[in-house]
Order: C-alpha cells, then structure tokens, then sequence
C-alpha cells in the first residue's frame, strides 16, 4: 500500500512537473506575442506619423501649386500692362513720325446695309433647327424602323418555323430545327413589337418636326443666302481697310490696338486679320462708337446673335 501510494505521488510530480514545464513554455509564447504587440503597435505608429508627413507634404505641394499659379497670373498682368505701354509708346511714336491715322469708324451707309442683311440672314438661321438637333430626331426615325425591321425579321422566322411544324415528321432533323427556331423568335418578335410601339410616338413627332423645319427651310432659303452673301462682302470690305492701314503704317485707333496691339504679329498674321474684321464688322452691326472699349459693354439681356458673338470674340481677343 505505501509502495502503491509512493507509486501516484512521484507519478503526480512528474505529471506536476510536465504542466510545470508547459506553463513555463506557454509563458513564454505569451511573452513572446507581447512582445509581437508591441512591435506591431511601432508599426501602426510608424505608418500613423509616415501619413501625418505624408498628409503634410501634399498640404506643401498644394501651397506650393496655389503660389505658382498666383505668380503666373501675376506674371501675366505684368505681361499684359508692359504690352500696353509697349503699345503706347509705339502710337506715340508713329504719331511723333507723321503717321497717318487710320480711320476705321467712319463708315459708307452701303456698308451698314449689308451688315443689316447678314444680321437679318442670321437670326433667320437662328430660327431653324440645329444640325445636332436635326441628326437626333433622325436618330430616333432610325431607331422606330430598326425596331420595325427586327420585328418582321423575326416573325418571318416564326412563320417559316410553323411550316415546318405543320409538315414535317416530329423525328425528323428540320422538325427539330423549327422546334428551335420557333421558340428563339417568337419571344424576340414580340420584344420588338414592344418596342416599336415605344419608339413609335418619338418617331412620328420627330418626322413632323423634320418637315415643319424642311418647309421653313425651304421658304427661308432665299433670305438665308442673302445674308451669307452680304456677310461675305462686308467682311471682304473690311478686310481690305484694316490691310490698307497696316500696309500703309497708319496709326491704328486705340480702341482697336488695347486688343489686338498695332500691327499683325509675323507668325500669326492670317489669325490677325480674321478676328480683327471680325471685331469690325460686329461694331458696325451694332452700332459700336466706343473709343476705348472694342466690343463696347455686353450686352444687358441675352440676344441670340449679339449675346454668342460678343462672348466668342471676347473670348478670342483674350490671346492677343
């Protein structure tokens, strides 16, 4: 019996001795994931302080971007007001010589005329559809007779299947076939005819809107061309003034050198001359005696034609 007990308590120890010794072992794993937690908390704190330096260079770059941009605006004003006193000093200069004046405001009553009949041509133009918008209704006349043309294709192919049906034997390969055909085109005969019936309405609006604008089109077409021609003339008239005073150095209004400077620049000279007519011929359309101010003021409300022209030419005469 005490042999037998001695026996369980050593055989205890031992097994008190192995948990022993997995304790310490697992002690030791949970040391080490400590330890691991700790490292990855360096880790996020590094990668937390490598955003905040990152989130702060960008801030830098964003400062540094808003300062580049406001010294280039900068530089341009700059640019713009020594090109203006350029420019003066260049007026002075041809004046001081003997220079002749330039007189592009005064102008024949002929002139006026057919800048009132382009005028005319133009907001008879204004009142017919846009190309884009002539393209879209016929888009949609496209789609309504696709649409059509799928649907007949397929119940073609419906009623071709049901022949087959009706007089071939039920094991033969054609039967078979028709079985198949039948099944794919009828539901898509149908998708079709939905969806015809959808376009139909859009498609017959847009034919009728198509022929309102072909007739208009039509009874227009006269006016329509006579203010293309009118256009052309007076641009050709006033093409040759401005290239007669350049040719002749004469000394060029102010209204007309704050924006496009004296003379023609030698690259881009054909630009030139286009915008600069351009900027004469919307004057005289509209009246224009400002002496500073090419375009004048723009105007109060929104018209068509002058609204669109002013916008566009101002936007142009911003590169000169």
């Amino acid at each position: 019996m005490s042999d037998d007990y001695s026996y369980q308590v050593r055989r205890l120890e031992t097994r008190t001795g192995g948990m022993e010794h997995e304790l310490h072992s697992l002690r030791s794993k949970l040391g080490e994931v400590e330890d691991l937690d700790y490292e990855l908390r360096d880790i996020r704190g590094d990668i937390r302080s490598l955003e905040d330096d990152l989130s702060t260079v960008r801030n830098d770059l964003t400062e540094l971007d808003d300062d580049v941009r406001g010294d280039i605006r900068d530089t341009e004003q700059a640019l713009k007001r020594l090109t203006g006193r350029v420019q003066a000093l260049e007026a002075h200069l041809l004046a001081a010589g003997g220079a002749p004046l330039a007189d592009l405001d005064t102008i024949d009553p002929e002139w006026k005329k057919l800048a009132k009949t382009a005028s005319h041509g133009w907001n008879v133009r204004s009142g017919l559809l846009p190309e884009r918008r002539r393209e879209a209704l016929r888009l949609n006349i496209r789609h309504y007779e696709q649409a059509l043309e799928e649907r007949d294709e397929h119940r073609g192919k419906v009623v071709e299947a049901a022949g087959i049906l009706a007089s071939q034997p039920r094991t033969s390969r054609e039967y078979k076939q028709a079985v198949w055909d039948f099944g794919m085109s009828r539901p898509l005969a149908e998708t079709h005819d939905q969806r015809a019936k959808k376009l139909a309405g859009p498609a017959q609006a847009a034919r009728a809107a198509l022929a309102q604008d072909d007739t208009l089109r039509q009874a227009k077409a006269s006016l329509i061309e006579q203010g293309d021609k009118a256009e052309r003339t007076l641009n050709w008239l006033l093409r040759g003034r401005l290239a007669d005073a350049v040719r002749d150095r004469a000394l060029l209004p102010m209204w007309f050198v704050t924006v496009l400077g004296p003379v023609p620049p030698a690259h881009k000279a054909q630009e030139w001359m286009d915008l600069a007519t351009q900027v004469l011929a919307y004057r005289i359309t509209y009246g224009i005696t400002d002496q500073v101010v090419a375009l004048g003021p723009a105007p109060d409300e929104y018209v068509p034609r002058r609204t669109e022209w002013h916008r566009e030419l101002t936007k142009d005469l911003r590169r000169w």
